[in-house]
């Protein structure tokens, strides 16, 4: 199985070491090719807004050097990870600049065909409050791509550092990363016979229906067309 990990965060803290724990309990279960990346480094420029990626082609986005790899990277995987740490009780700057980045495989755009058989696990952790409202947008994004499970570990460890919790507390919240390491694999193992979710299945013949009145140059309506969705020769569902 294949995993691509994007890390949300460069400093190694609790969300860092709950993404271990996980990955080490999938190893457990099944033998795993793990492509990782790290933002900000593997992505460390900010979308500047030029809609390059929306008007042609996302090769000509100025940051295309680092979205490429990590694109090509999603889209071979079978299985995706997104961690975020929370700041100022919301996701980090780092994944929500890669969000940014990958604005046109949204649904109404060009969605990755890939994503359609994938399942996500989202992993937040603070000191305090907010995985809720970080994980909430990771999700959002996700769910936007396509991808047809999205699963979440949020965890509130009232700690800076993993290290500094009591031993009995670090061995309850490793249990409970085990159980959604465990839900995650099963999720992987079935994710070809996973239905697409209504809200999947209803935005895709939405869109379906308003491209057919885009302009016949429309890139996102020339996509749609070369993958078959327009004219029923391709139904991904």
């Amino acid at each position: 199985m294949k995993i691509c990990v994007i890390h949300g965060s460069p400093r190694k803290g609790n969300t860092y070491k709950t993404t271990q724990i996980f990955m080490e309990q999938l190893r457990k279960n099944a033998q795993l090719e793990i492509v990782e990346f790290y933002l900000p480094r593997a992505l460390p420029y900010f979308c500047c807004g030029c809609c390059n990626c929306y008007d042609e082609s996302a090769d000509k986005c100025p940051h295309a050097q680092y979205t490429q790899p990590i694109e090509q990277a999603m889209k071979e995987a079978d299985g995706l990870v997104l961690t975020s740490p929370v700041y100022v009780l919301a996701e980090s700057g780092a994944i929500k600049s890669f969000m940014d980045h990958f604005g046109y495989i949204y649904l109404p755009h060009r969605p990755m065909e890939e994503m359609f058989s994938k399942v996500a696990m989202v992993i937040s952790t603070t000191a305090g409050a907010g995985t809720g409202k970080a994980i909430k947008a990771v999700s959002r994004t996700l769910r936007y791509w396509g991808v047809k499970r999205i699963y979440s570990l949020g965890l509130t460890v009232f700690t800076k550092n993993w290290e500094d919790m009591k031993a009995g507390k670090q061995i309850k919240l490793q249990k409970l990363i085990g159980k959604k390491a465990d839900m995650f694999h099963k999720a992987l193992v079935n994710r070809k016979k996973i239905p697409a979710t209504i809200f999947i299945k209803f935005m895709f013949m939405y869109i379906k229906k308003v491209m057919r009145d885009y302009e016949d140059g429309h890139t996102d309506k020339k996509y749609w067309l070369q993958k078959g969705w327009l004219t029923g020769q391709n139904k991904p569902f």
